[in-house]
């Protein structure tokens, strides 16, 4: 059975690393892409998608079970340990206004909680809110690696 400590550091690594700014789209953050029309979003992070979405930054938000799986591993957390786990995005109500690389913007407050049901039925939640402002290349630094261009 995993314990309590091992499982709440699980959650809060994953969020950390996927709520990164190496979650990204085309070398811009992945989720300036997706909030203007984000309501809610869950992904069963112990599934593989059975398809691609028909937008690439859906693709990329699949990224988010091997991220998940990643953090197990790096735990010393075998897969039948977790029963469940889900993570979920949802934009809260109203815009607000934030900051993107010094420039201030208008955006949302977006909740992302990841859930987990370990093999003795306990339960694990946590959750993070983060300002995500629609994507905007004027105001974005994009990955200088994104940018780059292909020499081969």
């Amino acid at each position: 059975m995993a314990t309590r400590k091992v499982i709440k550091g699980v959650l809060g690594n994953f969020l950390g690393t996927y709520i990164s700014r190496y979650s990204e789209y085309d070398g811009y953050w992945l989720f300036g892409f997706l909030v203007r029309d984000l309501e809610e979003l869950q992904i069963d992070l112990l599934t593989p998608p059975v398809s691609k979405p028909d937008s690439q930054p859906g693709v990329d938000v699949q990224s988010a079970g091997a991220k998940f799986a990643d953090q197990l591993r790096k735990a010393g957390l075998a897969r039948p340990q977790v029963q469940q786990a889900c993570l979920t995005m949802r934009k809260l109500a109203g815009s607000v206004r934030g900051s993107v690389n010094g420039h201030p913007c208008d955006g949302y407050n977006v909740a992302f909680s990841v859930a987990v049901v370990t093999d003795g039925g306990r339960r694990y939640e946590r959750e993070q809110v983060v300002f995500v402002a629609p994507h905007n290349a004027g105001v974005e630094m994009r990955n200088a690696q994104a940018a780059a261009p292909d020499c081969t």
